[in-house]
């Protein structure tokens, strides 16, 4: 929202100096050009559309997606224990997992459009956003 105003206020800034200092000609080529940046720049936010599900795996198989826009837990059994995944206010955490060094716990809550993982070793299950970048593998 706050990069929108900025630009707004560019846009009407470039206007201004472009009426005051133009010949008529070149402000309306200006105000073309104008136009055609905020319609690329709505194109190209719309195209980056945050995610809202993310993936559950268990021994590199997809088990369940899960729609983070929905407060809810989650519980899987992993080959150590159970595995607790917890939603709430578009983030999620691991909690309540049966395991021995509780290293996925530790990672915190992770937000809506980060690249962060969260990884259980002991129970081989792992969680990405659906659109993460990287492949995680799990060895056997």
């Amino acid at each position: 929202m706050m990069k929108l105003l900025s630009m707004t206020i560019a846009f009407l800034y470039v206007i201004i100096l472009a009426v005051i200092f133009m010949k008529k000609k070149d402000v309306f080529l200006i105000i073309i050009l104008c136009i055609i940046i905020a319609i690329a720049y709505m194109i190209y936010n719309h195209m980056q559309t945050d995610t809202n599900t993310i993936e559950v795996y268990y021994q590199n198989e997809l088990i369940d997606t899960v729609d983070i826009s929905i407060d809810a837990s989650y519980t899987f059994t992993g080959t150590y224990g159970s595995f607790t995944l917890e939603v709430k206010d578009r983030q999620y955490h691991a909690t309540d997992v049966e395991c021995p060094n509780h290293d996925c716990e530790k990672m915190g809550w992770i937000k809506e459009g980060s690249t962060k993982s969260i990884i259980c070793l002991p129970n081989e299950i792992y969680v990405i956003q659906s659109n993460a970048e990287e492949q995680i593998e799990v060895g056997n």
